[in-house]
This record gives C-alpha cells, sequence and structure tokens, in this order.
C-alpha cells in the first residue's frame, strides 16, 4: 500500500511538472528554449523511468513472497534485500554462510573468541592481479621496449611547449618586453615612471637621480652596469645583490620597468645640484661595454674607462 502511494505521488508530480513545462519553457517573446526543452525532456524520461522501476520492483516482490510462503519460508530475503545479498557475498566480502561456518572455523580459541578462515574479499583479490599486470606492462613498455617517454623525456617535451608559447606570447602581446625588446617609453610611460622613482628609488639614488652614499649617479655618462636601455632594464629587474639593489622585477611588470628604465635615462644631462662624483664607465653607443663591476651583462652598446673623480 505504502508504495502504490509513493508511485501515485511521483505521477501526481510529473504530470503537474509536464503540464507546466511549457510556460517555463518560454522566453519574454514567446520563442521556446531549445536547452530548456532538452532538460524538461530528460528529466520527465528519469522520472518516468524511476516510477516504472519502483512500479517493477512492486510486482517482483509481491511474487518473491508469494513463492517464499509457497515454499514454507515466509521471512526469506525478497527483491532489493535479496539482489544486495547475493551481490555482496559474490564480489564484495564472499563471506561464508552460517550453514557453512564450521567448515571454515579455526582451531584457535581466543578467551572464547573464535575465527573464521574466510576468504579474502574478491574484489581486494581482482585488484592485486590487476595491480600485477599493470606492474610487469610498465616494466616491458619503459625500460624494456622502451616505447613510453621517461620522466625526464617529458619535462624535455614540456619545457619546449613553454618555450615556444612564451616566444608566442612575446610577440603576441605588445605589454610584454624583456632586455632584448624593450624599447623606449613615451611621454606618458615616461611620466608613469617618474612617479615609480620618486616612490621606490629617491632612497638610493636621490630625489633627481643626483646618488648618494648608497647609490650612483644617474645624470651623468657613467655606468656601473651599462648605459643602454636594455642594460639598466636588466639592472632594473635582476638587481644587485652584492651591492645592495634588490630585484624588481619581482615586485613589477616589465611594462612598468620598462616606464621605469625610460625615465632613468630621461635624466641624461639634467646636471642636478649635489650631483655624486661619477662612477664606472663612460657609456659610448655603439661600442661594446665593459662591466666595471665584474659582473657580466649582455648588451649591445658600450663604455669607455675613466677614473672617478
Amino acid at each position: 500500500m505504502r508504495t502504490e502511494k509513493l508511485i501515485r505521488l511521483f505521477t501526481l508530480a510529473s504530470a503537474l511538472f509536464l503540464f507546466s513545462a511549457p510556460a517555463y519553457s518560454q522566453n519574454a517573446l514567446g520563442v521556446g528554449s531549445g536547452m530548456q526543452g532538452f532538460l524538461y525532456g530528460v528529466f520527465a524520461f528519469v522520472l518516468i523511468a524511476l516510477i516504472a522501476a519502483i512500479y517493477l520492483l512492486t510486482l517482483n516482490n509481491k511474487y518473491q513472497k508469494e513463492a517464499n510462503i509457497a515454499k514454507g519460508n515466509p521471512n526469506a530475503p525478497t527483491g532489493f534485500s535479496k539482489w544486495w545479498g547475493e551481490l555482496d557475498k559474490r564480489y564484495f566480502t564472499k563471506a561464508a554462510s552460517l550453514e557453512k561456518e564450521a567448515d571454515v572455523l579455526l582451531d584457535h580459541d581466543y578467551d572464547g573468541i573464535k575465527e573464521l578462515d574466510n576468504a579474502l574479499p574478491p574484489w581486494w583479490k581482482w585488484g592485486f592481479y590487476i595491480t600485477l599486470v599493470l606492474g610487469v606492462w610498465y616494466l616491458l613498455r619503459f625500460h624494456v621496449w622502451e616505447t613510453g617517454p621517461t620522466p625526464l623525456q617529458e619535462y624535455e617535451k614540456e619545457m619546449m611547449v613553454a618555450a615556444a608559447q612564451m616566444e608566442d606570447f612575446r610577440k603576441n602581446n605588445k605589454e610584454s618586453v624583456d632586455e632584448k625588446t624593450v624599447t623606449m617609453a613615451d611621454v606618458k610611460g615616461i611620466a608613469e615612471g617618474k612617479i615609480m622613482f620618486t616612490k621606490n628609488c629617491t632612497p638610493c639614488h636621490g630625489g633627481s637621480g643626483e646618488g648618494n652614499m648608497v647609490g650612483p649617479n644617474l645624470t651623468d655618462k657613467f655606468w656601473l652596469h651599462g648605459g643602454s636601455l636594455n642594460n639598466v632594464f636588466r639592472t632594473i629587474t635582476l638587481g644587485v645583490p652584492e651591492k645592495g639593489m634588490q630585484a624588481w622585477g619581482k615586485n613589477f611588470a616589465s611594462a612598468d620597468i620598462k616606464n621605469l628604465a625610460s625615465y632613468v635615462l630621461s635624466l641624461q644631462g639634467s646636471n642636478p645640484a649635489n650631483g655624486k662624483a661619477p662612477q664606472g664607465t663612460e657609456y659610448i653607443p655603439g661600442i661594446k661595454p665593459t662591466d666595471s663591476t665584474g659582473i657580466k651583462k649582455d648588451s649591445a652598446v658600450a663604455a669607455k674607462p675613466v677614473s672617478a673623480k
């Protein structure tokens, strides 16, 4: 009786849903949505299938009970309980039935507790067999036939793909620059670079780039690590840890460093008051530079050694 009420409830719910579906499947213009109609159809199909399954299970339970009564065993499990019990015994536990426990009872007695020598669960045994097969296959493929990539080969392949993606990104993204592709910023970019310089660089290089006890003068022609835009961009990005200058590439985007480097070069020849004495080598465009600190820097520009004042 309870199952019949449940079936009726599901039937009523599905009917109400199907009758209300057209109202919800219309948009403001009265045109039905194809996706909504498809979803409603799927829901209705699942609901009908569920009702049919409940109905069939109910009939099956009824016939099983009648058969058990005819056999004189009315308490035997039926329906889902019977199906799950057989499935559990065959594939999951494979435990011995109560009638056969005496056959698998061990002789040991632990303070009145006896142990059954049940077989291992089938799912565990089959999982073990599968891992053995996979282990042999792995050994043959990667170490005998060598048809599969090793971890090192996979790493090298991924690095090649990443390098190609990075190169493509650099070509298609104008905002992404490096020391090889950097160009002088426009007036707006230089103005933004000045703001960055004022906030981050004045403690070591002075408010006008004149230098102080910590950092060198940025307004003359002499440079410790090269005076081209490429050199300045690289120095700002990587820093000079041995001199106490941090790597600003960790804090700023490459486009911001481009603006900052462009502002630094715009200070050339400004001759601020209290300018620090020249340090390093004089930068002359077109001549290969020498790093006066002994640190190698890539550049296509130049330097002329002079003595500091």
